[in-house]
């Protein structure tokens, strides 16, 4: 069943201990779960009254893996300064003004859901062609 490493697991992660549920061997709470209680003797469970045995769990992470992306460097020099204005000032309401900059420079990974907001504004800016520095394949522990 797992196929992670307990390394990969974030600190603190909610496990579930629902095994009879019919999606558990695609979940990322119990695949860590299955991983974790292997040498842990303390863990953080979901309350199991609050989960619901299929995909449509609110707490039902998928194992599939997802695209992130690392970093936007390149695409400053591709823009106009009005259009780099424009950009940066969006995305520093949307991550904060340090961690633009950490995105930007590639120290925090963008998430699929902060990939899509980007898209949408460089569509908006008519820059859609324009692409991050990086792209890499993760699981979503939190999306």
């Amino acid at each position: 069943m797992s196929k992670i490493n307990s390394k990969d697991v974030p600190n603190g992660y909610p496990l579930c201990v629902e095994t009879d549920c019919p999606v558990a061997n695609h979940c990322l709470r119990q695949m860590a779960m299955q991983e974790l209680t292997k040498k842990n003797h303390l863990v953080t469970i979901v309350n199991p009254r609050r989960t619901t045995p299929s995909e449509l769990c609110e707490y039902y992470r998928s194992d599939e893996l997802q695209q992130y992306a690392r970093g936007f460097t390149a695409m400053k020099a591709q823009m106009l300064p009005g259009q780099y204005k424009e950009f940066m000032e969006s995305l520093k309401m949307y991550f904060g003004r340090t961690r633009y900059f950490q995105h930007r420079r590639g120290e925090c990974l963008c998430s699929p859901k902060d990939i899509a907001v980007i898209r949408n504004l460089l569509n908006k800016l008519g820059l859609s062609h324009l692409e991050f520095d990086a792209y890499e394949q993760h699981y979503s522990w939190n999306d």
